[in-house]
């Protein structure tokens, strides 16, 4: 019988020492972490429990004992933590922290046994049966401890069953009843261990036999049942690592897994769930995003189902806060593109018509130029002065011609004369071709910013320094270069682009990096003192 016991701890402690060292080689989640602590706490345990029935004295066995226990205190709660992971239910680490710190004040009453009754009363060092034992009566911390290890054996198999009355993936189910066979047989052999059932108990702690039955099950778990490497742990370890909030509630409403994100987005989910749930529920209903600090959410709803059975829903909070702030620029953009739009038809309009009025004139001056030639030929020198006078009064300015481009050169014409108008010198020299590359009116709205820009800048001067320059060349591409003084030197930002510093301004610029961006141009701005430079590559 001893050769047998031996041989049995032996293979167990072998066993156990191996399981833990392939679930430490799969290694991925707390899961595996729980699983793995408890393997090295029964490898302890099976190790001084060996030592303890090969002592020949008290001291020895004692010693041996408090080794054990080492294990043997820590099993049943590693256990009830890696259930609890299994089963997906969430502790609260201050419960940890607590239980954690009760086993370790266990440990220590155990470590100075022979100081006091708490644990051992009356206790006595016998070697006559099948192997040596210490014969007690039961201390207070005694009691407390197998209530605590039996509380946890207890809530543990309450947290299986119900998993298994819930789960609809039969691959789950049957490894959560392997699971739990082993727990039912461990349990067994540890009550009978504690009440004393039995005459064999009082001569062999029968527990082992039940860590022998433990570790079989585990080893079916984990190579027949997939325990290591099961698709569901994989997700949970990718989903904990994704940026986006993931919440998954079962078919009753209850909140049953959340991943880290979600947890820093809503610390309320810890302690009231369903009001978060709620919450996005109520999102969703209205098709609003959910701006939480400087971000913006957009949540998401997906039905959880396998093999045809739904068993949940799945909430994410997608992380829409570039899409979003894109959206809102673009929509920023056309809005300012629009009314930059409108206020450059109405400057065209009156530009053309003026045009117009030239190409009226110019048709009608041939026949006024001939009744002139007949007056003259007549000597009617009075009537000619008169006519001539009367023509210069009636004739509107001809409209100036910088380009070829009529829309660009309508937008030219205007802020050149509003530019002379206000005492600033303009140089122009443009060619821009009547065809281009790009849409002409975009191309004239951002003349005209630039040049309105221009202006604001220069009307800050004395009279004597305001200055404007425009340059453009055509050879493939457009090369466009407007040049103005200004007071000191404007201001740029970490882009090297001008910002506005009173509230209603910027507008322009904002429509200028609008065009650059869409008609994928280039732009530089140039800061000196006293002067700016505008430089772009258009097309």
């Amino acid at each position: 019988m001893q050769t047998f016991i031996n041989i049995i701890l032996c293979i167990s402690i072998i066993a156990v020492f191996l399981e833990g060292w392939i679930v430490f080689r799969n290694l991925k989640s707390s899961l595996h972490a729980y699983l793995l602590l408890s393997c090295i706490a029964t490898v302890v345990n099976n190790i001084g429990y060996f030592l303890e029935i090969h002592t020949h004295s008290e001291e020895a066995f004692l010693a041996a004992l408090k080794l054990s226990y080492l294990g043997r205190g820590l099993m049943a709660f590693l256990l009830f933590l890696f259930t609890a992971e299994l089963c997906r239910i969430r502790l609260s680490q201050h419960v940890k922290n607590v239980l954690m710190l009760v086993h370790a004040a266990f440990y220590v009453i155990i470590l100075t046994l022979e100081k006091h009754e708490l644990y051992y009363v009356n206790y006595h060092f016998q070697t006559d049966g099948l192997f040596p034992v210490i014969k007690h009566e039961n201390g207070i911390a005694y009691g407390l401890f197998m209530f605590l290890q039996t509380m946890y054996i207890a809530i543990a198999l309450f947290w299986l069953l119900r998993a298994i009355s819930k789960e609809k993936s039969i691959g789950r189910k049957r490894r959560l009843w392997v699971v739990t066979s082993a727990y039912i047989v461990e349990s067994t052999y540890f009550i009978i261990q504690i009440t004393g059932f039995g005459k064999v108990s009082d001569q062999l702690d029968i527990s082992v036999v039940g860590n022998v039955v433990l570790t079989f099950c585990m080893y079916i778990a984990i190579f027949r049942y997939d325990l290591l490497g099961v698709t569901e742990i994989a997700k949970d370890f990718m989903i904990d690592r994704l940026s986006e909030g993931v919440i998954a509630v079962d078919r009753e409403g209850i909140v049953q897994y959340f991943n880290e994100p979600a947890k820093s987005l809503y610390p309320a989910l810890e302690d009231e769930p369903a009001s978060v749930v709620d919450e996005i529920k109520h999102a969703i209903a209205i098709g609003k995003t959910i701006k939480i600090d400087d971000r913006i959410y957009t949540p998401e709803e997906n039905e959880l189902k396998e093999q045809g059975h739904s068993f949940g829903t799945l909430y994410a909070l997608v992380d829409s806060t570039a899409l979003k702030l894109k959206e809102y620029k673009l929509k920023s953009d056309a809005v300012m593109l629009q009314m930059a739009a409108k206020s450059m038809r109405e400057r065209l309009l009156t530009t053309e018509e003026l045009m117009r009025q030239d190409r009226a004139m110019r048709h009608d001056r041939r026949h006024f130029e001939a009744l002139l030639l007949s007056l003259i030929t007549d000597g009617k020198t009075e009537e000619v002065k008169k006519c001539l006078e009367e023509r210069m009064a009636q004739e509107p300015h001809t409209a100036a011609r910088y380009c070829d481009n009529t829309t660009v050169n309508a937008a030219l014409t205007h802020y050149v004369s509003e530019a002379q108008n206000k005492d600033i010198d303009v140089k122009i020299k443009a060619n821009i071709p009547s065809e281009l590359g790009v849409d002409e009116m975009m191309l004239a709205i951002v003349i005209s910013n630039l040049l309105e820009n221009a202006i604001h800048a220069c009307e800050k001067l004395d009279k004597e320094e305001r200055r404007i320059e425009i340059t453009a060349k055509y050879k493939e591409q457009l090369l466009l270069e407007i040049v103005n003084s200004c007071e000191g030197r404007v201001p740029l930002d970490d882009l090297g682009r001008p910002y506005a510093t009173e509230e209603g301004h910027g507008i322009g610029t904002r429509s200028v990096l609008a065009f650059v961006d869409q008609t994928d141009s280039d732009i530089r701005y140039i800061a000196e003192e006293g002067v700016f430079k505008v430089r772009m590559m258009i097309g």
